[in-house]
């Protein structure tokens, strides 16, 4: 506990003196980072903000711990009141995923393990980020984006079913039904905006923070552009990203690169969840561990996409002119396929596991 509390009076030292020191540099990039917030952040979370809390304030819940009570468990072995935290990370974006994984814990949905295991998981980027800021206003290629996002779910998937031996001999939550208060029309939006605004509050200043004293730092820590662009990326992904995109490298690296950076989420988003979840006393290590190697498995997954279908003009020609509506089409129909994807990969290991208990 020591050493933990002298790293961070390091850090915040540290920090304080670099603010000092390059002061106007510092509001220079503090600048920045609010511009990115404004055209990229915000209009990629907060509307999913307030309509997720909607659907968790009103009982949506609910009905999705029904509809996958039979895959949660013989995937990730997590209760089925987990599908909720699930379904919600990966249509709404960071860090609403580890916001309902630790209110499904508060209210006994889960146990203390099963609640670690789903924040390896659950907590990921939303498709209106990874289609619309990064395929359309970054790579303008709306099926840059789509490869991204499949990598991204798949590589989430990947880490569930591992960690499904996370804590396999601790106690698991009693099979409950999930219930909601009944609220009115007015309460539910007045709560959901509320929170809605909260979090990206909370969002939006951790992207600042984090993007201002990485940016820093890299101004005295002599590196090349591709070290300083990774180095962006693990302290803030959203910077990272749009600095891996400016790049003097193929496309195809650019990509692979993304992936990865995305998926492991960066310091600024670790440490929004370490705000969210503080309250709930939930261990981080399963979170950190699942986070890294979501970032591995994203970009393994983008890799083996891009050998089969490399990079051509013909195939991925770059399209700027694609309205963003089309985009919201392509969003939908591409989470609708993850969550069938989901569905039939636990009917294999039911069926799997009901033949191997006859």
């Amino acid at each position: 506990m020591k050493i933990k509390k002298v790293f961070i009076y390091l850090f915040a030292l540290a920090a304080v003196v670099l603010l000092v020191k390059n002061a106007s540099d510092a509001i220079l990039y503090a600048k920045d980072a609010l511009r990115i917030c404004v055209e990229m952040v915000v209009p990629s979370l907060f509307p999913f903000f307030i309509c997720s809390g909607i659907l968790i304030y009103s009982g949506f819940c609910e009905v999705l711990s029904k509809i996958f009570r039979f895959c949660m468990y013989p995937l990730f072995r997590v209760s089925p009141a987990g599908s909720s935290a699930f379904i919600l990370g990966i249509v709404s974006g960071y860090p609403l995923g580890a916001i309902t994984a630790g209110e499904l814990y508060q209210n006994s949905y889960l146990s203390k393990t099963e609640a670690e295991r789903l924040l390896a998981f659950c907590n990921n980027s939303g498709p209106l980020f990874i289609l619309g800021s990064v395929g359309i206003a970054i790579y303008t290629n709306i099926g840059y984006g789509i490869a991204l996002y499949i990598s991204h779910i798949l590589a989430a998937l990947t880490v569930g079913i591992l960690f499904r031996f996370y804590g396999r001999k601790k106690h698991c939550a009693p099979d409950t039904s999930m219930t909601t208060p009944e609220r009115s029309t007015g309460e539910i939006f007045d709560i959901s905006l509320q929170n809605g605004i909260r979090n990206i509050l909370t969002v939006c200043g951790a992207v600042l923070f984090f993007s201002v004293i990485s940016r820093l730092l890299l101004d005295i820590i002599p590196m090349s552009n591709f070290t300083s662009s990774i180095v962006s990326g693990l302290m803030e992904f959203v910077t990272g990203t749009v600095n891996v995109s400016h790049l003097s490298i193929p496309t195809a690296n650019k990509l692979i690169l993304t992936a990865v950076i995305v998926g492991f989420a960066g310091i600024s988003v670790h440490a929004q969840v370490m705000a969210v979840i503080a309250k709930y006393r939930l261990s981080l290590a399963p979170y950190i561990v699942g986070k890294a190697l979501h970032g591995i498995f994203a970009g393994l997954y983008m890799f083996i996409y891009l050998h089969f279908n490399p990079i051509t003009t013909a195939v991925f020609k770059p399209s700027i002119s694609l309205s963003f509506a089309s985009a919201s089409a392509f969003e939908t129909i591409t989470a609708i396929s993850v969550v069938i994807m989901c569905v039939i990969c636990a009917l294999g290991l039911c069926i799997r596991g009901s033949k191997k208990g006859h």
